[in-house]
């Protein structure tokens, strides 16, 4: 018997743990788009610039050789120390070109003893990817090839990236290590240089001078079409790319269209057949992610969004509370509000006290997709409730004889006058007794006597 109400008891509560557990709140884990192939590249990093949202990557943390990619801190250093300079002229020394290569690869083949502006070797550096010229603009702005690397690593750590080492300017020397997320990290204070864009995105400029005359056609594949038509795509902008024989294809630019703005960074690219896929994957990315992911509206204007109770109104019990502004978040096309997309309310007061007035603050809402906020917007009360007077002062009443102060007051005050009639009754009670004892004995006189004597006593005194 014992073993049987042992057994049902057990039984109770494991079935009580499964009501529970099935009572828990579950939150819809949204599926992520899967993007497509990017077996072709070492490491990539694909982010939405406006949400700052990481798209997609692979191995985006893995540390790698930084190949052409050092470019785009070279370059953004250029621009950083020459804006102001952009017209003053260059005479090209025997110590400028000091610092070149025998075999720079992609060269211009600037000679000793030309002139040019400073503006001409920023194009022919950053516009056409000339290695030359990148030892040239290191030399001239820091007076050695040490010292500009110096100021290259220096200037990484201050943009925050902690696993960038540089010791080349082009690359083409090996050495420099980098990994997709710090190089994304440069690669938008890049973006965020005027001058750098203006030179990255510039399909071609004629440069002239005493010993050398030629178009500098942009380097980057995605920008420019005079080299090859096979990897434009007319959505992209700047920033850099170039091909090394140890760390492959690197391509590194921002996609805008209709107002998206999106940052690629893809390092190692193969290059099978003489394709260089680094540009193949960023086309992927590129054009999968302007079918896939949309700008839409997660919270409308005027939209009720619960009820909150009112108290000390004999009008109303309770009223809406609504978002007057919209939010709108960057996600996935089909995405459904209330299944992915959830509210959480966080409201200032459980309940409000009337008089509320129209429009009154009272909290935020915040709107989630896979349990990350996407944004918070205010709420406010739709109507007013106009307070009771009758309801008011029953609710003071209730509030008194919740105050310990005055209950206290209460009981004392109680107390006390009990305490006080207690002893007027015992006194009282004290008086008749003594009265009764002193008269007990005695014998009542007629009425007349009584009269009589007091008449004479009266008369006698009076005398």
């Amino acid at each position: 018997m014992k073993q049987r109400i042992q057994l049902n008891r057990l039984t109770g509560i494991a079935l009580s743990l499964v009501f529970l557990f099935l009572c828990l709140p579950f939150a819809a884990s949204a599926e992520e788009p899967t993007p497509p192939s990017m077996e072709e590249a070492t490491s990539v990093w694909f982010s939405h610039i406006e949400s700052d949202r990481l798209i997609c990557s692979k191995e985006a943390d893995a540390n790698v050789g930084a190949g052409s990619s050092v470019k785009v801190m070279a370059g953004l250093l250029f621009c950083e120390l020459l804006q102001g300079y952009l017209l003053e002229e260059v005479y090209i020394t025997d110590a400028l070109l000091e610092f070149v290569p025998p075999t720079p690869g992609r060269s211009l083949h600037v000679e000793a003893g030309d002139v040019v502006t400073v503006q001409q070797l920023l194009y022919a550096a950053i516009c056409g990817s000339y290695n030359d010229v990148f030892y040239i603009l290191a030399t001239y702005t820091s007076g050695s090839l040490d010292a500009f690397l110096t100021l290259m690593n220096e200037r990484a750590v201050e943009l925050g990236v902690s696993q960038t080492t540089f010791m080349d300017v082009t690359g083409i020397l090996d050495g420099s290590r980098t990994t997709a997320a710090d190089m994304a990290k440069i690669a938008m204070s890049a973006y965020q240089n005027a001058l750098y864009m203006e030179l990255s995105s510039t399909v071609s400029f004629p440069f002239s001078s005493q010993k050398l005359s030629k178009n500098v056609y942009n380097r980057n594949a995605l920008v420019c079409q005079y080299e090859t038509q096979k990897y434009y795509h007319k959505y992209c902008r700047g920033i850099s790319a170039g091909t090394t024989t140890k760390d492959g294809n690197c391509v590194i630019t921002v996609s805008e269209y209709e107002g998206e703005r999106y940052l690629c960074v893809v390092l190692g690219g193969k290059e099978i057949d003489n394709i260089e896929y680094g540009y193949r994957v960023a086309t992927r990315l590129i054009d999968w992610v302007y079918d896939t992911y949309t700008y839409m509206e997660v919270m409308s204007p005027n939209t009720t969004v619960c009820t909150i109770p009112v108290t000390v109104s004999d009008m109303t019990t309770e009223v809406s509370v609504y978002a007057k502004e919209s939010l709108y978040a960057y996600l996935p096309r089909g995405v459904e509000i209330g299944k992915e997309i959830t509210y959480s309310i966080r409201l200032n007061q459980t309940e409000l006290e009337a008089p509320v007035q129209k429009n009154q603050f009272v909290g935020y809402v915040a709107v989630l997709y896979d349990d990350r906020v996407l944004g918070t917007v205010p709420l406010y009360t739709a109507d007013e409730a106009v307070r009771s007077s009758v309801i008011s002062s029953l609710k003071v009443i209730s509030s008194w004889s919740k105050n310990r102060a005055i209950r206290a007051g209460v009981i004392f005050f109680v107390v006390a006058v009990a305490a006080y009639l207690t002893v007027e009754y015992v006194l009282y009670r004290r008086r008749r007794n003594k009265w009764d004892r002193y008269f007990s004995n005695k014998v009542e006189l007629p009425d007349h006597m009584r009269t009589q004597s007091r008449s004479r006593n009266d008369r006698s005194g009076r005398r």
